[in-house]
């Protein structure tokens, strides 16, 4: 209904329209505006860079302006048309957000459209163009991620504040500041993502300590002596599937991430039922992510700790696919139980430890149950064992969480962690303050071109074959960006074909009856070759996705050093986003598999007597675990797809970015006075020296 100014009745007043004919009025008046608004847009078209004009405009700039007042004083007419029946426009009601995110949906409909098999409905598409066109389709759809992302994280926040706010805590981040500026004045839009990135990443002052052992090893009573709080359950065995996070705030809350995405917040107690296999048996709950927030001195400078589950089979086995599902953190601490000793499974998860370049200490838990001499000799022992094994030399540190014993715990971290805590955040901003060095060469290299275009172009032109690099950019989007579906088909048949497990442990158990093997199958080891069944075919999928993202790493490399350019995508960050894969966990059933009984038949039949066993005794439960390890999988596909993407298109866009703009298509302003200042603050920029570097 159209807005009638307050004050004013409607009815009974000379000369005025009823109310159908009020509305009527009313949308006319609309309608008329909006066809202004399209007039206005084709007035204005010489200045818009669509590469899509739907004009010869064949109007002056003066002539524009003639029409813009008549439009004006149309304008004001309406309002006055309005005013005689005492009606106003509307306020408006749809955020302008709102109405850009919806017409983004619809780009990426738009897009999604044009997958080759979408157009192979208007015929078959050529063999040789498939690959480019699937990496079309992720180029342009990077693009409206990266503004959905835009609108949706960073209008709320101002990563100039941002960077204002780390810099009175101490980082040095006045090139970064200066960076952003230049960026946004000169619409070099490619290199946002990067410093939002390196913000965010000096924004994170944590240092993430994981703790591995075996369950028993003493982690969860060593963490709540550390931090002097009950937090963790003890005497009870853990999920092994869910890593449990524990860092400083101000009082004692706890929350958990399910398999689904929802993040919930839960009492201390529901926390540790949902933790332990005793309060979640098999992890019902599809819990994937558990933290807790404590308020410990010793975490308030930035530490985290993580509680892990043990590698158990997959630190036996030492396959460089179980680096997958190691977390990513910054230091690792190995408990070693005083009272077991060293095993297989120890030196197992300490060589995936190094093998994933992850700093280690080696930890002595319980060290309370040795007399000193005792201690000393399990040291040494543990010491030559390692070096034996591993050829590492390390220090082994006893440890305990009983309160007589705490001198043992407060000389561990005051000497060791905390010092660690130091060196790690200064590795890290100076890792970072390279990155910026990179990324100023990159915004110098752009603000270059755009002053000295022609000779650039000439110069860029004989230096590399600009169609062939576009060629590799567009096939490496396009592997990337497939690699969500391509995990999600992969988990999906894990998921839904049970049999598929069952049949490989009909297999390994007929191998075990053929070899003349009296002894019975037990429950463990079904259950263990069950867990080695599942994992072979994550690991295949994984695998997989890994080769796909360092083939890409390498091409941008190559590109990068064809064109001249320091900022190259670095290994070590791309393996990193391949980490923390949720790990399959299924209980030990009482299912037993006798063989003895079945020696007077022929291998056939065996086969078919084991898989019957298998599918009544063990099938209901492993669909039921492979649907809720799927959806875990899930999860992680999302995040890490996302991850991937984000990854190689903050290099992949900047390279293009710079072939476009030798070749006068970035759509950038005429070179000005002001790019030029710019430019020579960048080119003598010194750390240190920037107070006199900015003055203008």
């Amino acid at each position: 209904m159209p807005n009638i100014q307050p004050g004013i009745t409607q009815a009974g007043n000379r000369g005025e329209l009823n109310e159908a004919q009020q509305r009527r009025l009313y949308v006319t008046c609309s309608y008329i505006d909006k066809l202004l608004v399209e007039i206005e847009q084709v007035l204005h078209e010489t200045a818009s860079p669509s590469p899509f004009p739907r004009h010869v405009i064949d109007i002056t700039p003066a002539q524009a302006r003639v029409l813009e007042d008549h439009i004006r004083r149309l304008r004001d007419q309406l309002l006055r048309t309005l005013a005689w029946q005492q009606m106003q426009p509307e306020p408006p009601e749809i955020p302008a957000t709102r109405s850009v995110l919806t017409h983004l949906e619809f780009i990426d409909i738009a897009v999604e459209e044009l997958k080759p098999n979408y157009m192979r409905g208007s015929g078959a598409v050529p063999a040789e163009a498939v690959e480019e066109l699937t990496g079309v389709v992720h180029e342009l759809r990077s693009v409206v991620q990266s503004m959905q992302r835009y609108i949706r994280q960073e209008f709320g926040t101002n990563l100039q504040s941002r960077l204002q706010e780390l810099e009175q805590t101490g980082h040095d981040v006045g090139l970064l500041r200066e960076l952003e500026e230049v960026i946004t004045r000169h619409g070099l839009v490619e290199f946002r993502s990067r410093v939002a990135s390196l913000a965010q990443r000096l924004e994170d002052n944590n240092l993430e300590v994981a703790l591995f052992g075996r369950v028993s090893s003493g982690k969860s009573s060593l963490l709540n002596a550390l931090l002097d709080a009950h937090v963790l359950p003890v005497g009870v065995n853990p999920i092994t599937a869910v890593p449990t996070k524990l860092r400083y705030g101000n009082e004692l809350r706890a929350e958990v991430t399910f398999a689904s995405g929802r993040i919930e917040d839960v009492s201390l107690e529901e926390f540790a039922q949902l933790i332990t296999e005793q309060g979640n048996p098999g992890n019902i709950q599809s819990v994937v992510r558990a933290m807790a927030e404590v308020p410990s001195p010793r975490l308030k400078k930035g530490i985290l700790l993580v509680d892990t589950p043990g590698l158990g089979s997959l630190a036996r086995r030492g396959a460089a696919e179980t680096l997958a599902y190691l977390p990513a953190c910054d230091l690792a601490l190995l408990l070693i139980d005083a009272g077991v000793s060293l095993n297989d499974e120890d030196i197992g998860t300490l060589r995936l430890l190094y093998e994933g370049g992850i700093p280690s200490i080696v930890l002595l838990s319980k060290a309370d149950l040795l007399r000193e001499g005792e201690l000393h000799r399990v040291m040494e022992y543990i010491h030559t064992q390692l070096q034996r094994e591993l050829g590492i030399s390390t220090q082994i540190h006893p440890v305990s969480s009983l309160p007589e014993y705490s001198l043992l715990l407060d000389h561990f971290f005051e000497r060791e962690l905390y010092p660690r805590f130091e060196q790690a955040r200064s590795l890290r901003e100076a890792s970072v303050a390279r990155k910026i060095g990179a990324l100023r060469d990159s915004v110098i290299a752009a603000l270059e071109t755009s002053l000295d275009r022609e000779k650039r172009g000439r110069d860029v032109a004989n230096m590399v074959d600009e169609h062939e690099i576009e060629v590799r950019l567009r096939r490496i989007n396009g592997e990337i960006g497939e690699q969500r579906s391509r995990l999600d088909q992969a988990f999906l048949e894990l998921g839904e074909r049970p049999e598929v497990i069952l049949a490989e442990l009909a297999d390994m158990v007929t191998a075990r009856i053929a070899v003349g093997e009296k002894r019975s199958v037990t429950p463990f080891e079904i259950s263990e070759w069950t867990h080695d069944a599942v994992q072979r075919r994550v690991d295949q999928a994984i695998a997989k996705t890994r080769s796909s993202l360092m083939k890409a790493v390498e091409t941008l490399t190559d590109i990068a050093r064809e064109m001249l350019r320091s900022d190259v995508p670095s290994t070590a960050d791309a393996e990193v986003l391949l980490r923390e894969v949720p790990r399959f966990e299924i209980e030990v059933i009482p299912i037993k598999i006798g063989a003895a009984q079945w020696n007077w038949a022929g291998r056939r039949i065996v086969r078919s007597l084991v898989m019957s066993s298998l599918r009544e005794q063990l099938g209901p439960l492993l669909k039921e675990e492979l649907h809720r390890y799927k959806r875990a999988l899930d999860l992680w596909t999302e995040q890490t797809s996302r991850k991937m993407v984000a990854f190689v298109n903050s290099f992949s866009d900047a390279y293009r970015a710079q072939l476009n703009r030798v070749r006068g298509l970035a759509g950038e302003a005429e070179a000005s006075p002001e790019l030029s200042r710019d430019l020579a603050k960048l080119l003598r920029w010194e750390s240190g020296n920037d107070a006199d570097v900015r003055q203008p």
